[in-house]
C-alpha cells in the first residue's frame, strides 16, 4: 500500500494536482540498441558559433499581435496554431486566439477564475486536442477541455483515482506529500501526470491514466537527494508531443523518455559529461555552483532535426541535432549577456528563439517587442534593406505585444 499523501487543493500554486510549477561534428554520436541517440553537448559546447537560420529552415512569416485595451499581456507563450488561419497564445491566467494573417485579437478560451467552469492555470505544457478541436487547461477538479469554437468548457478529466494515496491537502509539512506537478498527453486519450520530487525520496515518477481518471500505469522513482529544510526549490519538467508520440525530461536527468500507455522508453540521452547536474545534489547546491552544470530545458523534434536549448554559466543557448548528419550544434553563448538564439540570415532581423513545431512541421517563435524596438535603435544602417513588412515594425513600442514568428523547416 502506498503511504503518500496526494496534493488536490484549489491553492493558487497547488491547485489540484499543485501547478508550479552542438557547432561541431558529434563524432561520438552513437545509435544504442535501444534506439537511443545519444547527443554530444559537450562536444558542441566546445565548438560553439553563431548558427544561421537557413541552415534548417527557409522562409520567416512575422506577425504582429495587436495591443488594445482587451489584448494586452505582461507574459505570453506561443503554444501553436490552428490550421492557417489563427494562433493560440497561452499565459498562466489566459488563452487567446489570434488572427494569423493580421494579429488581430479575436477572443480568449475559458476565463481563469474560481467559478466551476473556470480554470486555475491555462498551463503552457498543455496544447489542443485536435479531434475534439478542445485545448487543456488546468482545473480545480483536474484537467478541463474547453471549445476552439465557443470557448465553453465541454469537459473534465478528473484526476487520477488512487485508492491508496489521499487525495485532499492534508494539514502538516508540504514536503510529504506526493505532487503531480505538470501533465501531458499522450495521443489525446491518457494523460501523464509527473511527480514533483519535492520530499527527496519521492516514490512515483509518473502516472499515466485515461480521460475518467483510471490509471494505467504507475512508474517508480528511483533517485533521491537529501532534503535539508522545508522550503520547496522548483524545477521545470518538459511534456512535449511529436508524431502521435508524448516526450519527457526531467530538469536534473540527461535522457528524454517516450511515455507511452504503458511504456515509458528512452528517446534522447545528452552526452553533458562533467557538465551533468548531480540530482542527489539539487537541494544542497548554490545557485552559483548550479550555473557550473549544463541544463537542457526544451527539446523540439521534426523529421531531420532535434532542437534544444540549454542553460549553462546564467545563459541561454539554443542548439539542433541533424539526425541525417549525426552532428550537433550550440549557439555561442559568449555572443549575449543572457540568451544566444538562431542568427536571422534569412532576413537579416532579430534573433530566432524557438517555443514550439505544430502539427504542420513549421517552427513557431517569439520575441518580444521591447527587443524589436531595441534592434531597429541599434541598427538604423539596416532598415533599408528590410522586406517592406518588416520595415513597418519601426513604430513598434517596447511594451506592446510580442511579434510572432513562423519558420518554415527544410
Amino acid at each position: 500500500m502506498f503511504q503518500s499523501k496526494l496534493i488536490s487543493s484549489g491553492f493558487p500554486f497547488l491547485a489540484v494536482f499543485i501547478v508550479l510549477f552542438t557547432f561541431s561534428s558529434c563524432s561520438n554520436e552513437k545509435e544504442i540498441e535501444t534506439g537511443l541517440t545519444t547527443i554530444n553537448l559537450v562536444e558542441a559546447y566546445n565548438n560553439a558559433a553563431p548558427i544561421n537560420m537557413s541552415d534548417f529552415a527557409s522562409d520567416i512569416e512575422y506577425i504582429r499581435l495587436e495591443t488594445g485595451e482587451g489584448a494586452f499581456y505582461k507574459w505570453f507563450f506561443l503554444k501553436t496554431t490552428l490550421g492557417d488561419s489563427v494562433i493560440l497564445m497561452k499565459s498562466t491566467d489566459r488563452i487567446s486566439l489570434f488572427d494569423r494573417k493580421t494579429g488581430t485579437y479575436l477572443r480568449d478560451i475559458g476565463r481563469k477564475g474560481d467559478d466551476p467552469e473556470g480554470f486555475s492555470n491555462a498551463m503552457t505544457e498543455l496544447g489542443v486536442n485536435t479531434k475534439n478541436k478542445t485545448v487543456y487547461a488546468k482545473g480545480k477538479l483536474g484537467l478541463y477541455e474547453y471549445s476552439l469554437s465557443e470557448g465553453l468548457l465541454v469537459n473534465t478529466i478528473p484526476a487520477p483515482q488512487m485508492d491508496d494515496l489521499d487525495k485532499k491537502l492534508t494539514k502538516g509539512s508540504l514536503t510529504d506529500i506526493s505532487v503531480i506537478a505538470s501533465h501531458g498527453i499522450i495521443n489525446d486519450r491518457f494523460v501523464a501526470g509527473y511527480f514533483m520530487n519535492i520530499k527527496g525520496d519521492e516514490p512515483f515518477r509518473l502516472v499515466v491514466y485515461d480521460f475518467n481518471g483510471e490509471v494505467l500505469k504507475l512508474y517508480p522513482n528511483h533517485q533521491s537527494y537529501k532534503k535539508l529544510s522545508d522550503s520547496f526549490r522548483f524545477e521545470k519538467t518538459d511534456f512535449q508531443n511529436y508524431n502521435n508520440a508524448l516526450f519527457f525530461k526531467e530538469s536534473f536527468n540527461d535522457t528524454v523518455f517516450n511515455v507511452g500507455a504503458d511504456t515509458l522508453k528512452p528517446a534522447f540521452l545528452y552526452e553533458l559529461g562533467k557538465y551533468s547536474p548531480p540530482y542527489a545534489e539539487q537541494e544542497s547546491m548554490s545557485d552559483e555552483k548550479k550555473n557550473e552544470y549544463m541544463f537542457v530545458r526544451n527539446t523540439l523534434q521534426s523529421p531531420d532535426f532535434v532542437f534544444y536549448n540549454v542553460s549553462f554559466k546564467e545563459k541561454l543557448a539554443y542548439g539542433y541535432y541533424n539526425r541525417k548528419t549525426k552532428e550537433a550544434f550550440l549557439s555561442d553563448p559568449s555572443t549575449s549577456n543572457s540568451k544566444t538564439g538562431y542568427t536571422n540570415d534569412i532576413d537579416n532581423f532579430v534573433p530566432f528563439y524557438p517555443t514550439s513545431i505544430n502539427e504542420k512541421g513549421e517552427m513557431l517563435g517569439l520575441i518580444t517587442a521591447e527587443e524589436v524596438y531595441e534592434w531597429f535603435q541599434n541598427n538604423p544602417d539596416k532598415i533599408a534593406s528590410l522586406p517592406e513588412n518588416l520595415q513597418t515594425l519601426q513604430n513598434i513600442e517596447p511594451e506592446d505585444n510580442p511579434v510572432v514568428m513562423i519558420a518554415k523547416l527544410k
